[in-house]
């Protein structure tokens, strides 16, 4: 064997002993100049280079014994603080729906078995946010063009093709009809993360195409009717513009534009009537702040178990329980923008950032429909309205959160553009 050889040996079993992958490259480089620092140490002192290689190799120790300190001390790191609010807000939708099934008056609910599908559901969206945790999410950027291109083909499909629900396109798929516009703004974020993380905005033809870029898909979902999703994808427009270095007037030229035909047709659409305060038949003046203000489920909320669970959530339970769930999921959009706000990795930023944007608009435009203040439909409160496929998809995003914040001491790869 090779003299040169025997540090690579080393290095290559050692690694092998540390599970966290994503610190191998590291490592490799840390040790492998260690490893050559000591050998010319040894080699100035009078040593041949093959002395000097053993002398260094016995210098920083068995493998066995330095794998197993390095295993222990770059464990894969899980977020505490950003995955506590997410379960603790799970499993208080779980609890109302389990209300919703056996104890309402809406024998529709209970036919729906609310609870036992939300109980898969979150069983299921706890396993992917799992297994997208140990995936290396700055392989995905590679992927970003792929994946526009699939969504403004998936949504020009729905638009021409969709069967309308409520006035919103589902994609028959032939076994299922799916809501695509629920799931666009997430797509996107992943999307233009990938675009936009290196763009030049100053320069006048890729200012123009990344404008282009950002305004066909939302000028799509404008013509869906999706309300919420347009706002939530304008935003989400904002935020990556932002951070990715435009100027103030890039952003209003391109998104002030884009925002007129959903406000047109928010205004167009806006039904007072189904307004929660309206049809439930309460002010909030009538919450307890501890229990129930109602002993049954008024027949007329149709939307309890989705749109409007934070209403059911504060009527049933008491104002106490809906701070409780306002505070938990206001700490979770916190600790996301934090994280975002302290990468330096400009792709994992971007994504930090975007997904912050989506949950953010999300939950206050849920928020202020609940309160009576807002019309617009379809916003979900996140991790509590009843529904598989948003479920799916918040829980799936949670862990590419957990995946960034444990790489965000890792070095910038080259994977993520290969």
């Amino acid at each position: 064997m090779g003299i040169d050889k025997k540090f690579e040996v080393y290095v290559d079993k050692l690694c092998k002993r540390i599970k966290n992958k994503d610190v191998h490259d590291n490592i490799k480089l840390e040790i492998g100049d260690h490893l050559q620092e000591l050998k010319e140490d040894a080699m100035r002192r009078g040593l041949s280079e093959e002395e000097a290689v053993h002398e260094a190799l016995a210098h920083i120790g068995d493998e066995k014994v330095l794998g197993k300190q390095l295993n222990k001390t770059h464990k894969a790191p899980l977020d505490v603080q950003t995955i506590l609010p997410v379960l603790a807000v799970s499993l208080v939708g779980l609890l109302v729906m389990y209300y919703l099934q056996f104890h309402s008056s809406i024998t529709a609910l209970h036919e729906m078995k609310l609870f036992h599908k939300s109980l898969v559901f979150y069983l299921a969206g706890l396993l992917l946010m799992l297994v997208v945790f140990q995936l290396d999410y700055r392989k995905l950027a590679k992927y970003s063009t792929p994946i526009y291109a699939g969504i403004l083909l998936v949504l020009s499909l729905t638009v021409l093709l969709g069967v309308r629900v409520d006035g919103i396109p589902y994609l028959n798929i032939g076994f299922a009809f799916i809501n695509f516009t629920e799931i666009t703004p997430y797509l996107l974020v992943v999307a233009f993360a990938g675009i936009f993380h290196s763009w030049n905005w100053r320069d006048t033809r890729k200012s123009w195409l990344g404008a282009g870029l950002l305004a066909v898909p939302i000028l799509l979902l404008s013509t869906t009717g999706a309300v919420a999703a347009t706002f939530i994808s304008l935003i989400v427009s904002v935020a990556m513009m932002s951070v990715s270095s435009a100027s103030i007037k890039q952003v209003l030229a391109v998104t002030v534009p884009l925002s007129i035909l959903p406000m047109v047709r928010l205004f167009v659409q806006a039904d007072p009537s189904a307004l929660p305060s309206t049809y439930a038949g309460l002010t909030l003046g009538d919450a307890n702040f501890i229990g129930s203000a109602i002993k049954s489920t008024p027949g007329l909320m149709s939307e309890v178990h989705t749109d409007f669970i934070f209403s059911y959530t504060l009527y049933t339970f008491g104002w106490m329980s809906a701070i409780i769930v306002f505070a938990l999921i206001a700490s979770f959009i916190w600790r996301v923008i934090s994280t975002g706000r302290n990468m330096t990795y400009s792709y994992g930023r971007l994504l930090t950032i975007g997904l912050a944007a989506t949950f953010s608009v999300q939950f206050i435009l849920n928020i202020l429909m609940n309160f009576g203040v807002s019309a617009v439909p379809g916003a979900a409160m996140p991790f509590m309205s009843y529904g598989g496929s948003h479920i799916l998809l918040e829980m799936i995003a949670v862990g590419l959160l957990l995946s960034i914040y444990r790489r965000r001491d890792t070095v910038e790869q080259s994977v993520a553009y290969s």
